[in-house]
């Protein structure tokens, strides 16, 4: 405890003396140097809400972002550097501000065909998973964290059982929650998701008629 308490106070210390030089609220610019990112990931982190701020509307200039917000991002950043990970295609459309591969709102269009399909790929992806898995399988899969997870299931937005203080979820019940529109309106979309997307909402190939 006393090694976590201290890991913690340093950690505290280094973000107030990075912060210390910079305006309370910053520029994207200061935002940036603090933390250390570059243009297009600060673009990222402020456009999607990551890190909150507020858009003025100007044509330069335009976001104001808190001090307290900037600490809060660079204590989870160094815990969960993969929750601010960009989706697919956000850096390779930059500078020509080209919406990314599959937007930060991307969502498949869930007819019954693309239904079929999102069903497919989950089932090829959960083939060698037990028959009932538990929230830390599921995020395994999903790319989601297993407390997003359990927060799923304690809404009742996947149907579980409890089972010795967590959850279990039967293949069935998971696949009926990964087909939901539900599923597919989250904003905030994994890597896995993303990638998920990218292969279903892909037009399947067609020969050529010679």
């Amino acid at each position: 405890m006393k090694k976590s308490n201290l890991f913690q106070d340093t950690l505290e210390r280094q973000i107030q003396d990075t912060l210390a030089p910079y305006p309370d609220p910053m520029g994207r610019t200061d935002f940036r140097k603090a933390c250390r990112i570059g243009t297009r990931t600060s673009l990222y982190l402020l456009q999607s809400g990551l890190v909150p701020c507020e858009n003025t509307g100007k044509q330069t200039r335009c976001y104001k972002i808190a001090k307290a917000d900037v600490a809060a991002y660079l204590r989870r950043r160094l815990t969960e550097p993969e929750y601010y990970t960009p989706p697919s295609g956000w850096y390779k459309n930059y500078p020509n501000h080209k919406p990314p591969a599959f937007g930060l709102n991307g969502a498949l269009l869930l007819t019954d065909a693309t239904r079929r399909r999102v069903r497919r790929w989950y089932e090829n992806l959960l083939a060698r998973q037990p028959d009932v898995l538990d929230a830390h399988q599921i995020a395994r899969v999903t790319g989601y964290a297993s407390r997003t997870v359990s927060r799923w299931c304690t809404e009742g937005r996947l149907k579980a059982f409890p089972y010795q203080h967590t959850y279990k979820v039967p293949k069935e019940w998971l696949l009926e929650f990964l087909t939901s529109e539900d599923y597919n309106s989250i904003t905030r979309k994994s890597k896995e998701h993303y990638a998920m997307i990218a292969a279903v909402g892909t037009k399947p190939w067609k020969p050529k008629k010679s």
